[in-house]
């Protein structure tokens, strides 16, 4: 069984999220904020970050760029629904820094579980 750990500050999404992937097979864990996700990622070890980006505290491209900085092959998925009103796209930078896959919020449940089965794979 893999292991995923979900980084969002939105209650909501990380209760859908963790309900529907946990109906897949998976064990799943949940961070309020990147700080947060990346301490739980020491004590214990993921098979798959998915991250929002736009987050208090420590956000979605520090989170992947401290997974890549310590040399961790953990995919990495990114995701952002704050590009609408931004005047900057930052999905496209979390890319850049080394997640593998980033979806645009809203996400619709098929394309999640696509995502997630494509970085496991």
């Amino acid at each position: 069984m893999s292991r995923i750990l979900i980084i969002d500050d939105d209650e909501t999404i990380l209760s859908v999220f963790k309900r529907f992937l946990s109906s897949k097979g998976y064990e799943v864990n949940v961070a309020t904020d990147g700080r947060i996700g990346l301490r739980d990622i020491e004590k214990l070890p993921v098979d798959l970050v998915i991250t929002d980006i736009m987050m208090p505290e420590t956000d979605g491209l520090e989170v992947v760029m401290s997974i890549r900085g310590k040399g961790a092959n953990t995919p990495v998925i990114a995701m952002s629904g704050g590009t609408h009103a931004m005047p900057m796209d930052f999905l496209p930078m979390a890319k850049k820094f080394g997640a593998c896959k980033v979806l645009y919020k809203p996400i619709e449940m098929e394309d999640l579980l696509a995502a997630v089965e494509e970085a496991l794979a």
